[in-house]
């Protein structure tokens, strides 16, 4: 096991599900349950060429942003609160997966989502413009780096690990 996930508490899915639509104000129009449902129709019926996978890897991947979005900006309604979502927050997810180490092609999947996301957005009137289309997915270099950097973060104290994960979102900025 990575050192990075050495002292991460698991929370099984479930429980991780219902904390997560805990957060979500349930009285707006829209929640996640259905949102999610309307974006998997979206998807559906956008593209034959998506596989049940894909599908199945994108709604995962929506899921986990929407994780991340909800501790980032507390209470949230949807779909009010899209219009947040903008380039800027999008980097910053981006970093975040990066500085968590994730692969390269779960990182790029993820941005992909969102941008799927976004259009899906569009399509509902709630935004005008893209904010993921810009991002650009990341390059296999990375992954060597990537690789390089782990093994330079497993010499070093968690102070040094902390700022060595600054830095580098610093350089991502």
């Amino acid at each position: 096991m990575s050192k990075l996930y050495q002292n991460t508490i698991k929370i099984p899915l479930d429980i991780l599900l219902i904390l997560f639509y805990s957060k979500i104000n349930m009285s707006s129009q829209y929640n996640f349950y259905n949102l999610e449902a309307e974006f998997k129709k979206y998807l559906l019926s956008g593209n034959k060429s998506l596989t049940k996978i894909t599908i199945k890897n994108y709604l995962s991947d929506l899921r986990h942003f929407f994780g991340w979005f909800i501790r980032k900006f507390k209470n949230i309604q949807i779909p009010e609160d899209f219009k947040k979502i903008d380039e800027k927050i999008i980097e910053e997810y981006k970093n975040y997966l990066i500085v968590n180490g994730l692969p390269l092609k779960t990182i790029n999947r993820r941005l992909s989502t969102l941008r799927k996301f976004g259009s899906f957005c569009i399509s509902q009137n709630w935004l005008s413009l893209n904010p993921a289309k810009k991002i650009n997915n990341l390059s296999s270099g990375y992954q060597q780096l990537n690789e390089e950097v782990k093994k330079f973060r497993s010499l070093l104290n968690s102070e040094d690990q902390k700022n060595l994960d600054q830095f580098i979102s610093f350089l991502n900025q």
